[in-house]
């Protein structure tokens, strides 16, 4: 089981790759219809109907999703997910306003470290010198993909670094809840309940910034409708269904070394697609991904007392 959850959480890696892609392309479409040159609005509305979606696709297709809803601590657990989940996205949407998509790469991508931190001070396991080793490739590996970024450590940087610790977080308490409740279940109240804060906050956001975005014109049109309808199939039901599923299989330090493959992904498609222009930085952050991969698989704990 633990190889089959490695593969999944590998083709997990792969369609997060092509969120990047499709959320690209959606923002694209979407300057037709935005008064202002903010992201923030069409975020939102991407976020909460991608979120939606996925909450009615998972209780249409899978059993389980409607079985176990009624039990309270399902939704309490996934309502920990949520508030992780889409604290991250967040963060991290509001910094990329101040740095650049290089910072916010190798910020985003200290979650690794952060995961592994987490770990040895609550769980008491210290991992050996080859899952350090691994950490830290991936961690070279994811952020400097595209570059070496160049920090300041201003506003925007620590709230991507607060991006990264909640995903971290993410990791760690999807590894314990499904655990304990189903994780199919809890996959649909996550997300479901992801897709409700979401809407609240677009509401808010809106009454606040009136006519910023033309709603039913933009989701109107094809080329930003067809990669929403991409990312909440694939990126957030088929996804999260898979991560909530197979992850617990895991070690949570193994799985965020593992996640870390995503820019990799992300990276190529971007280059396939004329978004971004090959460099060797792509080989060389890769590269140090793979290895880091590899060494993590073979490392092992040691309880510290």
């Amino acid at each position: 089981m633990r190889n089959k959850a490695t593969i999944a959480l590998f083709i997990v890696t792969f369609i997060w790759g092509w969120t990047f892609v499709w959320l690209k392309q959606a923002l694209e479409a979407s300057k037709m219809y935005s008064t202002t040159d903010g992201t923030t609005a069409v975020s939102l509305l991407f976020v909460c109907i991608r979120f939606g979606l996925a909450a009615c696709f998972l209780p249409l297709f899978i059993k389980e999703a409607r079985i176990k809803i009624k039990d309270y601590a399902v939704w309490k657990d996934g309502f920990i997910l949520a508030l992780f989940m889409l604290g991250g996205f967040v963060f991290q949407m509001i910094g990329l306003d101040g740095i650049t998509p290089a910072v916010s790469a190798f910020l985003t991508s200290l979650y690794v470290i952060f995961t592994a931190l987490i770990m040895v001070c609550w769980k008491k396991k210290f991992p050996s010198i080859l899952i350090i080793s691994g950490v830290l490739l991936a961690t070279f590996g994811a952020g400097y993909i595209q570059g070496p970024p160049e920090l300041h450590f201003d506003f925007a940087e620590w709230l991507t670094v607060l991006c990264a610790l909640m995903f971290a977080g993410h990791i760690i308490a999807t590894d314990v809840v499904t655990k304990r409740s189903s994780p199919i279940a809890v996959t649909f109240t996550s997300i479901l309940l992801s897709a409700l804060i979401c809407f609240f906050v677009s509401i808010v956001y809106m009454s606040l910034n009136p006519g910023e975005l033309q709603i039913i014109g933009l989701l109107k049109d094809s080329k930003f409708l067809i990669p929403l309808i991409l990312s909440a199939v694939f990126g957030t039901f088929i996804a999260l269904t898979l991560v909530n599923y197979f992850q617990k299989l895991l070690d949570p330090v193994r799985a965020s070394v593992l996640y870390a493959l995503e820019p990799v992904w992300a990276t190529i498609l971007a280059i396939g697609f004329g978004m971004e222009k090959f460099t060797l930085w792509l080989i060389l952050g890769g590269s140090a991904l793979v290895v880091g991969n590899i060494i993590a698989e073979i490392g092992t704990y040691k309880v510290v007392k």
